[in-house]
Parts: structure tokens; C-alpha cells; sequence
């Protein structure tokens, strides 16, 4: 669990977090250097940040849990601790992504603030993919202030930032020349003025600088667009931005940042920190943030790259349709910023439910490893998890077609107590992952007899059956005791191979749900009551 070294043209700024799994969690490191560097702090801001360009993918939740697991830790030291998250919506919108009308091609180059809602049920189009995301959020149980930049650049209180920027441009350009693997003119330092411009006609930034006064502070532009030209008061304008690796520091200053994570790409060398954190200091005059890289989170069980205009990925409103919200943060919580992960939406979720519930099982005994401390960070206020197996929800929950006193008592006959209010968030789940992620893993009895399937077995494999159905009319449903009859009783010639093995449980899944697979049948038979399937395998058995 190390994070990696990371360069930076002020090295104090970036973390390496060589911290051992035993001894600390990494949120925990993080609170206690933050603490070291501000030692006379009284609040303590934490940012993050995301365009809402489309819709907003579950990893882009690494930003916000980073954040919020720091926050809390902070908190534990008894900081007064701010969280802000900026919508950057005041970007222009870039292209049309896939679902979106082409039609929308239109406002290219137009704030995404300002692009409507393709469905008409938001202020915006920004305005939907935020929304759903502040409700994830709220899901989720994490308390952040929403700074939206559209409202904050057009209110004027970044105006004082921006006229920094113009006054200080020559200093700028060199910052972000001495990045550059190719250096450029004299006559482009000369022209060079760290704003952008968005046409009040037409809202886009298709905008040409023609003439700058430097002593009134006034602009004027023609629009390339709309061919609508004015002069500025960039005292008073309401239409500038600043671009990227301007804008980041100018903000860290309005907002007196602390901390604030980000993906790797902003911490390589010549990356967006490192030009931002020049500006902070040189332009703004403040030290800047200190800055986590981070490793970006991947899907298992869904092909391609996660991405807001293509649209494949995976918001958190559709991952927290099939985790609690827990067991969500608790992935985000154990794995280090700097170390990559996959949420995974196949099968491997069985594997996911059961590391949270045993490590929740062990937080209860062991409260100061990093087990617990990461079930600690990842609780919510006012909830409480039963480690319900999901593994035998999902098998079970097609068999008894939403019926949860039915479930209860599978459930209890492998040796399972619970209540329906225990079980009913987890079956929800359940039945929301095998919808959309496992559809062929459902299963149902049949209804009636397999005939056909019966027919083309051999009179060895017909044995076994009627040795099953013989067995299970004894009445002895143990599950130990079935687990040993499953295995023994597919013998040729006197003895049950893995080759048998197989094949024996291939014919009882084709006799119970006329498929290849389904639940684990030892489970499925000491569960369910025989009445429910034992005329699916007599034929002519009795």
C-alpha cells in the first residue's frame, strides 16, 4: 500500500504516502502531514472538482471520497474541516456526446451551464449530471458545499483573480512557457492575455481579443460567430474566464484551499500542478494546496474505458444500485490513492460482499488495524449493515419471486437468522445486479418435468437421480449430509470421479432449470422443501 513517488517543482507539496497496511490508514497519514505543514490552521478546506460534461462516472468518485475520508480523519483530531466541491461548469461545451441529440452541435463552444437539457426536466444540460451526482452523494452519506462556477464567474466575485491574471500576463506566459518542450515568440508574449471570452450575443467562445487598455482595464472583442463586437470592463465583466491552469490557483486563493486531490496526469512533470502551483505563488501569492495524486478506478465486468461522452461507464447511482452504500466506500476506503483498482459489476461481487462483511466481523474485534479504521471511514451516520451472505440472495431471490418471508426461511433452514428488515436492502441489490449485470445467472424452476432432457440420459445417470430422490424423501436435509450424498452418489463402476461429479450436477441443473448452472445445489437443497422440486426429478421414481 505505497503510494508513488511523484516529482514536483515544490516537493513539499505532493504526498508519499509510505505508510504500512498495519499500522495507519492512509487517510489517517494524510490528516496527521496536513496538520504538521498548517500547525496553526484553524480551518482546514479540502476541494475537488469535476465538469459536468455528461454523465458523471463512478470514478470520478475517487476525488470526492479522498476528500471526505481525509475530512473525517481531520475531524478525529478534533479540525474544523470544510469541504468544497466545484462544479466547473462554466466550461464550454466540447462535443456532442453519444445519446445526445446532434442537433446539439449547435452549442459548441457554449458554457455547459448554458446548453439546455436535452430532456427538458433541468435548468441545463450541466444541471442534470450534477443533480444526479449531489443525490449519490447524499446517498452516500457525504456532506459537501457545492460551488458552482457558471453562478460564481457571472456573480463578479472572481473579477479581482481575473485582473490579477491580466496584470501579471508576462509572468504568466513565461510559467507556462518554461513548461513547453518548444518555445515560443517574443511577439506571442507580447500578444498573450490569460482570459477567455464568452460572447454576450451568443454565448460562445468563438471570440477574437482586438484591442486591450491596460490602464482602464477594458477589452474588446469580435465574435466570430455571431460577428458581434464590444468593449469590456473587465472590472465588471461577467463573460471572462480564466483558462485551466489560471483558473485552479486563482481559486485555491478565493477559497484558501489546503488540500486537494487530483488525478496523476496534474502530477507529472510540466503537468497542471505543477504550472498552477508556480501561479499560486509568483501571481496570487499564496502556497499552494497540498496536492494527492491519484490512480484511476476501472470497471471489471464491463467492457471499454469509462468516459462521459461516449458514454460507457458506470455512474455511482447505477453502482449504488448494487452496493450498499457502505460497501461502495469501503472499496474507495481500503485501496491508497496511488494504487489502482477495478469495481467490479460480474460475479466477483460475491467475492466483494464477503471481504467487506468478514472485515466488518473483525472491526468489531480488533478496532485499531486498518481493516477496521477502513470500516470506520466508510460507515454512514444513521445506518447499520447485517452481513447478510449476497451470494445466496442472488441465488435465491428468482426462486421465490420476491416473496421475503420465503427467503427467510431458505435462509434459515442453511442455518441463517434474520428479519426481512435485516435482508431488504440486500435483496434489492441483488435483484438490481442480476437485471442488468448477470442476466445469465437467473434462475427458475421449471414448471414441469424435463422429459426430453430425461430421455437422452443413460441408464447409470438415471440411477443417480432416483438414489437423490430416494434420499431426499428421507427427509435428511442437512446441509453437511446433502454436501456428502451430492458427492457420493454419481459412482461408475463403484467409485464418483470429478469427471461424474460434474456431469451429475450438468443433469440436475438441466432437470431443475433447463440450463448448464444455477445456485450451489447443496445449498438449494437443504433450503428449499422438497415438495418444491421432487416432481422435477421422479419419473416413475415414486
Amino acid at each position: 500500500m505505497l503510494a508513488r513517488d511523484v516529482e514536483c517543482s515544490d516537493g513539499d507539496q505532493f504526498f508519499n504516502l509510505g505508510i504500512g497496511r498495519d499500522f495507519v490508514h492512509w487517510a489517517d497519514k494524510v490528516a496527521d502531514e496536513l496538520i504538521k505543514r498548517n500547525p496553526d490552521l484553524t480551518r482546514f478546506t479540502c476541494a475537488s472538482g469535476i465538469t459536468p460534461s455528461g454523465p458523471v462516472h463512478v470514478g470520478n468518485l475517487r476525488d470526492i471520497a479522498t476528500i471526505w475520508f481525509v475530512a473525517r480523519a481531520l475531524s478525529d483530531r478534533g479540525k474544523n474541516v470544510r469541504l468544497v466541491h466545484s462544479w466547473d461548469d462554466y466550461d464550454r461545451f466540447r462535443k456532442v456526446p453519444k445519446g445526445v441529440p446532434p442537433s446539439y452541435g449547435e452549442f459548441l463552444g457554449t458554457p455547459i451551464s448554458k446548453v439546455p437539457d436535452p430532456e427538458g426536466q433541468f435548468p441545463s444540460y450541466a444541471a442534470r449530471f450534477e443533480a444526479a451526482f449531489e443525490q449519490s452523494l447524499l446517498d452516500l452519506g457525504i456532506q459537501v458545499e457545492f460551488r458552482y462556477q457558471a453562478a460564481l464567474y457571472e456573480s463578479g466575485v472572481y473579477s479581482s483573480g481575473i485582473i490579477k491574471a491580466v496584470q501579471a500576463r508576462g509572468e504568466i506566459f513565461d510559467i507556462i512557457n518554461s513548461y513547453r518542450t518548444q518555445q515560443v515568440s517574443a511577439g506571442e508574449r507580447s500578444r498573450y492575455l490569460p482570459i477567455e471570452i464568452y460572447c454576450r450575443a451568443c454565448n460562445k467562445d468563438t471570440t477574437l481579443i482586438e484591442a486591450i487598455d491596460y490602464g482602464k482595464l477594458t477589452v474588446s472583442y469580435r465574435c466570430s460567430s455571431c460577428n458581434n463586437d464590444e468593449t469590456l470592463d473587465l472590472t465588471n465583466a461577467r463573460n471572462v474566464k480564466l483558462p485551466w491552469k489560471i483558473d485552479w490557483p486563482m481559486r485555491w486563493a478565493h477559497e484558501s484551499v489546503t488540500f486537494e486531490p487530483g488525478g496523476k496526469d496534474h502530477a507529472t512533470k510540466g503537468g497542471s500542478f505543477w504550472v498552477a502551483s508556480e501561479i499560486a505563488k509568483k501571481v496570487y501569492g499564496i502556497v499552494p494546496p497540498t496536492f494527492q495524486p491519484y490512480e484511476f478506478v476501472g470497471l471489471k465486468g464491463i467492457a471499454g474505458k469509462m468516459s462521459s461522452s461516449s458514454g460507457e461507464l458506470l455512474t455511482p447511482k447505477d453502482a449504488l444500485a448494487i452496493y450498499q452504500p457502505e460497501v461502495l466506500l469501503w472499496i474507495f476506503a481500503k485501496y491508497d490513492p496511488m494504487r489502482a483498482f477495478d469495481l467490479v459489476v460480474d460475479k466477483q461481487i460475491f467475492q466483494v460482499y464477503d471481504s467487506y462483511d468478514k472485515a466488518l466481523e473483525e472491526s468489531k474485534k480488533d478496532s485499531s488495524s486498518f481493516e477496521a479504521r477502513a470500516i470506520s471511514l466508510s460507515s454512514v451516520r444513521g445506518r447499520n449493515v447485517v452481513a447478510v451472505p449476497f451470494r445466496q440472495l442472488a441465488s435465491f431471490v428468482d426462486i421465490v419471486k420476491g416473496n421475503c418471508s420465503a427467503l427467510l426461511d431458505l435462509l434459515a433452514h442453511v442455518g441463517a437468522q434474520y428479519t426481512e428488515q435485516d435482508i431488504a436492502e440486500r435483496v434489492e441489490k441483488a435483484e438490481a445486479w442480476l437485471k442488468r449485470f448477470a442476466p445469465d445467472e437467473r434462475v427458475d424452476l421449471l414448471t414441469v418435468p424435463n422429459e426430453a432432457y430425461y430421455a437422452t440420459l443413460s441408464g447409470v445417470e438415471r440411477s443417480w437421480i432416483a438414489k437423490l430422490t430416494g434420499y431426499m424423501r428421507s427427509g435428511c436435509h442437512e446441509l453437511q449430509q446433502i454436501t456428502t450424498v451430492l458427492y457420493s452418489i454419481p459412482e461408475v463402476e463403484g467409485t464418483a470421479t470429478v469427471e461424474s461429479q460434474k456431469r451429475f450436477f450438468r443433469i440436475l441443473y438441466r432437470l431443475l432449470f433447463n440450463r448448464d448452472k444455477g445456485p450451489r445445489l447443496a445449498t438449494f437443497f437443504s433450503a428449499l422443501n422438497p415438495d418444491r422440486y421432487l416432481h422435477l426429478l421422479s419419473f416413475g421414481n415414486g
